[in-house]
């Protein structure tokens, strides 16, 4: 995509939950737990890929790199790097609009 980063500069976390290792190595930016027990499962879509993350209360977009997905408690968690600020974010799947090349 014209103007955006190649997926290939991006690690991600894929096919199983996050650990603090994939966090600190930038591959993850959450750990979902419940009273210190890692909880959820792997949402199975191709990561990373590109997306809008839409800011639903200032109606802004920002480009994003989604690296990290995962349920629980029946919430879908996304996990990313906003393109043109280089930080990470993370929130539900509402707050994003996956872009496909």
């Amino acid at each position: 995509m014209k103007d955006w980063p190649p997926l290939s500069d991006y690690s991600a976390t894929v096919g199983r939950l996050a650990t603090a290792e994939d966090t600190r190595a930038n591959r993850a930016a959450f750990l979902l737990e419940s009273n210190g027990v890692r909880i959820g499962k792997p949402i199975d879509i191709p990561l990373p890929c590109y997306a809008w993350h839409v800011d639903h209360d200032s109606d802004t977009r920002q480009r994003c790199i989604i690296f990290q997905a995962e349920e629980a408690d029946s919430k879908r968690y996304f996990g990313g790097w906003l393109i043109d600020d280089k930080n990470q974010i993370v929130g539900f799947d509402t707050d994003f609009e996956i872009v496909t090349p």
